[in-house]
């Protein structure tokens, strides 16, 4: 058994982007690999505005360079324009010389007439063996036909010699010779109107799911995903030299209609996926008489961390079909420093078996509307046993409908990802890579999927009368006009309300103070619903924002806070930032003190705003007159109460340095910062507090944490920004002054330390003192009358009576 590699991807070619062709919103350029899994490795390139270029895979690989010749090229000029990926087809003629004949579909150019807009086939054919040919000779060879519909994929496979196969964007196919005359047009059964969503061709002897008989009769097979309305359906049809066959048609399960892509292998396996990062595993097979079917093939995934979820930039994604279940996915991460991810998952185990990354190219623009297009093929992979090596092309384009400055550069890049896959699943292969994928997948599910019943792999379950609250918190928060959540709030607590008494009941009224028992899934649906858009907003523009503050109820998310029912991975992005875009600080300070997995980088991104507020307040206060300046929310928490959270919040000193660096960079962010922490090492050290105990010590502000965690925090701090602070002068007398209070503190502490031997005895029974006060306060006693107690228990066993005792003498 070989292992699944995904090697790292080299450049086949980068072309620049046409201007004149970006305003008319075409894509730059069109790419294709060989629909043969015996055809030579050949891509075959339509660049608008330019022109044809064939492109030798092997060649550019053995060389791992871009500045190899195309072993094939036309040049049709700056008018040039095309609808769809060319096609290219090798072989002999009859002189045994190897040809090329290239095939493509033109929406403009001097070919096309103004009725022949992505109905116009011109194909070339050019001989490999050596030698120009004269511009009279490839004339003579080129061939223009205009078909009667337009064209959204033409193929020209190597098991169906001398034909070409047209598809059309209403999922209409046809076949046609090498003088591109169609013979036969095959159209969708039903009558209604439909879309052409994604289009597969296979080798006829390939197709596993449809039964021999199906396949021998035919040298292809046609599978069309088509959209009718809301309705998702699969045609299947068979091509043979000289006519099509209708070999059936099924509706595909899927309930939500905002579909990214598909994919589909010779094995009918199909996955797919969903713009809110559901991705769907589905196989297709034929009863004996026929008929096909689509099932669940395995639960579905929820993929996270990637830019195309629930997000504008859909385009950022791709996935393609390998061997088996087996499916490559090409996104963009999310992050301070973005990385193309290609990674190879088995989709009937849900594992990842293999990843590789590289950098975003600096030549591809990526604005914040739109992004940028991923395109993702493989040709078919030949069957054999063992593990199979195949050549993936990513292509990383250009966004047309973009804003034009900055950026000039811009380009778009071929890449060439060779891979090594097994031919078929096994879980052999399945097993130890659970974990390998646990940073790209997501345990939460959708409010939509969670009021359905789904269920994501890994999740818990939810139970019928959680299920039936959050599809009427759901109704109420979709159905409001103005985005009140006053329905919504009341259904929830009628929901807290009834659980309660169910818990009451069941385990009596000591239930009251531990509040009420409610289900993670059911949190979990909740936040989604009441710190996210409702459904009538997703997809939303420029008002969204608008959409998703009205939907907010700070109710229901204080109570959830209050009961401890909220970790911070419940929701996407994580809770802190959902909150403060909220403007609720009294949540985010709730969620600082109730919940226990806030991550550093989050508390210190909030610290950075706080700061940043505080400064803003310090400079209106000095220039009362600036009439400008910026006015800080009133919600907006106080530097020293915030700062005060952070620094008794639990955390990771290395994570927490990281996060300092990450978002407090500038030492005049810091300042303020160092100023409180040193004001509060002065009040915990001053008149020998230190050495004062806890029980006897004063009491203190409540926004002054211990001692204990101010240093630490110092620590981690200058850890983190201490060169930053050194290159900041106005810093310098600040750190002056918080080393002379801390030396004279930590040389108290060191004296103190000297009496810690001395004194144990005395602490241990102060500490058995407290103890003991403590549970006789817990069993109804006062605790004043220890030392009669205690004075008993002497006498008692003065009066006892041991082995060596004299009891009395008589003299």
């Amino acid at each position: 058994m070989s292992a699944a590699t995904v090697s790292e991807p080299f450049l086949l070619s980068s072309y620049p982007e046409s201007s004149a062709h970006k305003k008319r919103k075409l894509a730059p350029l069109y790419a294709s690999l060989p629909s043969g899994s015996n055809a030579d490795p050949f891509v075959t390139v339509a660049v608008q505005g330019d022109g044809i270029h064939v492109l030798d895979v092997l060649s550019s690989a053995e060389f791992q360079t871009s500045t190899l010749h195309p072993a094939v090229s036309h040049t049709l000029g700056p008018s040039a324009a095309f609808s769809c990926s060319p096609a290219t087809r090798v072989g002999h003629n009859k002189t045994g010389s190897q040809t090329c004949t290239t095939y493509a579909v033109l929406d403009s150019g001097a070919d096309v007439q103004p009725e022949g807009k992505g109905k116009t086939v011109i194909a070339w054919e050019e001989d490999l063996s050596g030698g120009m040919s004269s511009n009279a000779r490839r004339e003579m060879k080129k061939r223009v036909a205009v078909t009667s519909h337009t064209i959204a994929h033409i193929y020209a496979s190597d098991c169906i010699p001398d034909r070409v196969v047209l598809v059309s964007s209403t999922g209409g196919v046809s076949i046609a010779d090498e003088e591109l005359r169609v013979h036969q047009t095959a159209s969708p059964q039903h009558q209604l109107p439909s879309t052409l969503v994604k289009h597969f061709l296979f080798p006829a002897n390939s197709c596993s799911f449809l039964a021999s008989h199906s396949t021998a009769a035919h040298r292809a097979i046609s599978v069309s995903v088509l959209r009718s309305g809301d309705v998702l359906r699969l045609n299947v049809i068979g091509i043979s030299v000289e006519s099509l066959s209708f070999l059936g048609e099924c509706a595909v399960p899927v309930e939500e209609t905002d579909i990214l892509d598909a994919s589909c292998s010779s094995s009918g396996f199909i996955s797919v996926l969903l713009a809110s990062g559901s991705w769907l595993a589905l196989t297709l097979t034929s009863s004996p008489t026929s008929s096909l079917t689509i099932s669940q093939a395995a639960e579905p995934l929820r993929l996270q961390n990637l830019t195309f979820i629930n997000a504008t930039r859909t385009s950022e994604v791709s996935i393609t079909a390998l061997t088996s279940s087996h499916v490559l996915l090409s996104a963009i991460t999310i992050g301070s420093v973005s990385e193309v991810v290609l990674l190879l998952w088995d989709l009937r185990y849900g594992v990842l078996l293999a990843q590789q990354s590289i950098p975003v190219p600096s030549t591809l623009p990526r604005p914040k509307k739109h992004g940028a297009i991923l395109k993702l093929q493989t040709s078919p992979a030949a069957q054999k046993t063992g593990a199979v090596q195949l050549n993936a092309l990513l292509a990383l384009l250009p966004f047309p409908e973009r804003d034009t400055q900055g950026d000039a550069s811009a380009r778009s890049t071929l890449l060439v990802i060779p891979l090594t896959v097994p031919a078929t699943s096994t879980i052999a292969a399945a097993m130890g890579k659970a974990n390998a994928g646990a940073r790209w997948l997501s345990t939460r599910l959708g409010p939509n999927a969670q009021a359905q019943g789904q269920t994501v792999r890994g999740a818990a379950e939810m139970s019928a009368g959680a299920r039936k609250a959050l599809r009427e918190i759901k109704a109420a928060v979709d159905g409001s006009a103005n985005g009140s959540t006053s329905d919504a709030e009341s259904a929830y607590f009628e929901y807290i309300k009834q659980q309660s008494k169910g818990k009451a009941a069941a385990q009596g009224q000591e239930v009251e103070s531990q509040g009420p028992l409610v289900e993670y899934p059911f949190v979990q649906g909740l936040l989604e619903l009441v710190l996210h858009a409702p459904a009538s907003a997703q997809g939303s523009s420029s008002d969204s924002k608008t959409q998703k503050v009205g939907a907010y109820s700070a109710k229901i998310v204080t109570h959830l806070l209050e009961n401890r029912m909220v970790s911070s991975s419940m929701v996407e992005g994580g809770l802190l930032p959902a909150l403060e875009a909220r403007n609720d600080w009294h949540a985010v300070s709730l969620a600082m003190r109730t919940v226990t997995d806030l991550p550093e980088d989050d508390i210190m991104s909030l610290l950075k705003q706080v700061v940043a507020a505080h400064l803003r307040t310090a400079a209106a206060d000095e220039d009362a007159m600036q009439v400008d300046s910026a006015s800080v929310p009133s919600t907006t928490p106080a530097l020293s109460t915030f700062l005060a959270q952070c620094v008794v919040y639990p955390s990771t000193p290395a994570l927490q340095r990281t996060a300092i660096r990450k978002h407090l960079p500038d030492a005049a962010d810091l300042t303020p910062v160092l100023d409180i922490l040193d004001k509060w090492i002065v009040q915990q050290t001053a008149d020998g507090a230190l050495a004062t105990s806890l029980t006897d010590r004063p009491e203190q502000p409540t926004d002054v944490p211990p001692v204990d965690k101010i240093l630490a925090f110092v620590q981690t701090l200058l850890d983190a920004s201490f060169l930053a602070l050194l290159a900041h002068t106005p810093a310098h007398k600040l750190l002056r002054t918080l080393a002379a209070h801390i030396q004279p503190a930590i040389a108290s502490a060191g004296e103190l330390e000297l009496l810690c031997g001395p004194l144990e005895p005395f602490a241990r029974a102060t500490a058995a003192k407290a103890k003991a006060q403590t549970e006789a306060k817990d069993k109804g006693d006062s605790g004043k009358d220890w030392r009669r107690k205690r004075r008993m228990a002497h006498e008692q066993a003065g009066m006892a009576v041991g082995l060596y005792q004299v009891e009395e003498l008589v003299l």
